[in-house]
């Protein structure tokens, strides 16, 4: 097996100000910490005009534009008679190398009409008050599928037995209600930083638009993010379909549980993949009864194992396992104790002589739940490949999904993007 490690890379956005006060985007690029900025440095020259950071916007303020850190510069142009600064429009964009602020299954399609929003959503139109947020949105369309029958149901319960869908609503309403400013129009969007909680609902609310957007939205997944018992599971197979998706995969769900059967098969460029989705569930975690324990061992071989009974065996076979820890982004990945694990369950199977007959192992860990704290790290993944496989992945795939999997997590609201750059 080979193994690519995932250091956590953090996604930069360059924003010039322009003539009028404009802003453009300028490109981005990527950094392996929050702080390679500061106001004052100076990023070069270039035909006479050089690039100054004037501010460093960090938080969901950045992520609403697709990015960790948004990097606002001024361009001086260095005249011996003119000490007046002025803005130039992409003198910058030629040094930095452009390129889609994340993947998405399909653009967003929305547009104004009669004093409405009208949202499109796959083959659905949606029409909705003027004022609410793609965010919101993305939430309400998640309720709207899981029925209103569900949603009474779970909430004339205590709120420490709803679902944690509903717990994760509640904190972001209660976030919101406390950054909602006083006496100010409550049909207005409200800007908050986003707790884990409320990162975990969104981060949900995203995944199933990606995948309703470009795929017919599966109903027996859909049955099973609503049941307690069977949300953990099926939350997971969303989170890989949508990844997968955003990478331009067609997805098949597969509901046939007589014979064993990978979760769903994924295509691409007439390629088909069979993809196999495991969570460790944990004590006191995501519906779980008892007290989570941290020092719990991630059980990555059990899984492991389990999953490669689902191995179709005439077409590639990823096997994906989230390790459902809290997010430690101090820790080099080598360092991380699930790593260490899943290393160890591999040295093992090599000293067996055990033959992989996988294409390769995903392990992340996208544990925003565990956190009330507005500190939101990026998520965390490592791909170990196998060495030999008989069935092969494309490097252009392999390209798209690791790219897929950093940017996850951020959610990019492209009407609010494209009203940031022309104001």
């Amino acid at each position: 097996m080979v193994t690519d490690y995932n250091s956590a890379m953090f996604k930069y956005g360059y924003f010039v100000i322009v003539a009028n006060g404009r802003v453009t985007a300028a490109g981005e690029d990527w950094g392996q910490t929050l702080n390679s900025y500061k106001p004052g440095d100076n990023l070069g020259v270039v035909n006479g005009v050089e690039g100054i950071v004037v501010d460093v916007i960090k938080g969901q303020e950045a992520r609403l534009n697709g990015v960790d850190v948004m990097i606002l510069l001024e361009e001086r142009r260095l005249e011996k008679l003119s000490l007046l600064e002025y803005f130039r429009t992409h003198v910058l964009g030629r040094l930095i190398a452009s390129r889609p602020r994340r993947l998405t299954s399909r653009p967003q399609i929305q547009t104004d009409f009669q004093g409405r929003k009208v949202r499109a959503v796959g083959k659905a139109i949606y029409f909705r008050p003027a004022n609410e947020s793609f965010h919101d949105f993305e939430v309400n369309l998640l309720l709207w599928e899981l029925g209103e029958d569900w949603f009474n149901a779970e909430m004339a319960k205590p709120l420490e037995k709803r679902h944690a869908i509903l717990k994760w609503r509640h904190e972001r309403n209660e976030q919101l209600e406390r950054h909602q400013e006083p006496g100010g129009d409550p049909s207005l969007p409200v800007r908050a930083p986003m707790t884990g909680s409320c990162m975990a609902l969104q981060v949900l609310a995203d995944d199933f638009y990606q995948i309703a957007h470009a795929l017919d939205a599966p109903k027996k997944v859909i049955a099973r993010l609503g049941d307690i018992h069977q949300f953990q599971g099926a939350r997971y197979e969303v989170l890989v379909g949508s990844v997968l998706a955003r990478c331009g995969c067609s997805i098949r769900f597969i509901d046939d549980t007589s014979k064993s059967n990978p979760d769903f098969i994924a295509g691409k460029s007439g390629v088909e993949i069979a993809v196999e989705a495991k969570s460790r569930h944990r004590s006191g975690v995501l519906n779980e009864r008892g007290a989570f324990r941290e020092d719990a061992p991630a059980e990555i071989k059990r899984l492991y194992e389990e999953a490669l009974g689902q191995n179709p065996g005439d077409m590639p076979f990823i096997i994906f396992i989230d390790v459902n820890l809290p997010l430690t982004p101090g820790v080099p990945p080598e360092e991380k104790k699930w790593v260490k694990e899943a290393m160890e369950t591999f040295e093992h199977r090599r000293q067996e002589g055990r033959k992989d007959s996988d294409t390769a192992l995903i392990l992340t860990n996208f544990g925003w739940h565990f956190s009330t704290d507005t500190q939101t790290p990026p998520g965390e993944f490592v791909i170990v490949k196998s060495e030999n496989p008989q069935y092969p992945i494309g490097d252009e795939t392999w390209t798209v999904l690791e790219r897929a999997l950093t940017e996850y997590g951020l959610i990019v609201d492209e009407e609010e993007y494209n009203k940031l750059l022309n104001k």
